[in-house]
């Protein structure tokens, strides 16, 4: 059986102060830390999975390692893995979308596991071009990789453009979270909603 999937955003980063799509690979601002840190408590107090029957993902931008870092301590503490993977990152080629080198990365985040990286990252060619055929291409990826997954709980860390092509709902607000199943028909895996965090939406 396919796994629950939690979609999460990354919490405020710097870019998203003044829509300034210039800086390159934005962190988190303190704003977006304590965003993160609410959101831990909140998970937390109403996660109703086995922990050990879980995974997290999380694109490998700074700005979602960072909301990892502040909101899913928690479930690493019980040895919940974290899996760095090029498909959730963010859709264009600004500056403020296109990551660091890896080796960078991996020594700044040293706990996480990066061996399934995509060794193109961070170029954005083939499957991360910035064009809406390789979005959409990507997200059905991205689904029918978690649809075969044996955990019972998936949470993932990514980004709104992103979000937007992988579900084809409404904009997520920063450290907004939606909880999914996956279903499979003759053409895709698509996700199905099960339930969404309203209070995320009305407070950030």
């Amino acid at each position: 059986m396919a796994p629950t999937v939690i979609l999460i955003r990354h919490g405020e980063a710097l870019h998203n102060i003044d829509n300034d799509w210039s800086l390159p690979d934005p962190l988190l601002t303190e704003k977006g830390i304590e965003q993160s840190k609410a959101l831990a408590v909140e998970l937390e107090a109403n996660f109703p999975f086995v922990k050990d029957e879980c995974r997290i993902l999380v694109s490998p931008l700074r700005r979602t390692l960072q909301t990892v870092q502040h909101s899913l301590q928690w479930l690493r503490d019980h040895g919940v893995p974290v899996e760095v993977r090029a498909e959730w990152q963010e859709t264009t080629s600004n500056p403020c979308d296109i990551g660091d080198d890896p080796s960078v990365l991996q020594d700044e985040w040293p706990d996480l596991d990066f061996s399934s990286l995509d060794p193109v990252y961070p170029q954005k060619i083939g499957l991360y071009e910035s064009s809406e055929a390789a979005y959409r291409k990507r997200a059905s990826f991205a689904r029918r990789w978690l649809f075969k997954r044996p955990e019972k709980c998936i949470v993932v860390v990514t980004h709104s453009g992103f979000l937007k092509r992988t579900v084809q709902g409404p904009k997520y607000k920063n450290v907004e979270y939606r909880t999914y199943e996956l279903v499979e028909d003759s053409e895709d895996v698509h996700f199905k909603e099960i339930s969404r965090d309203t209070a995320s939406c009305e407070k950030s």
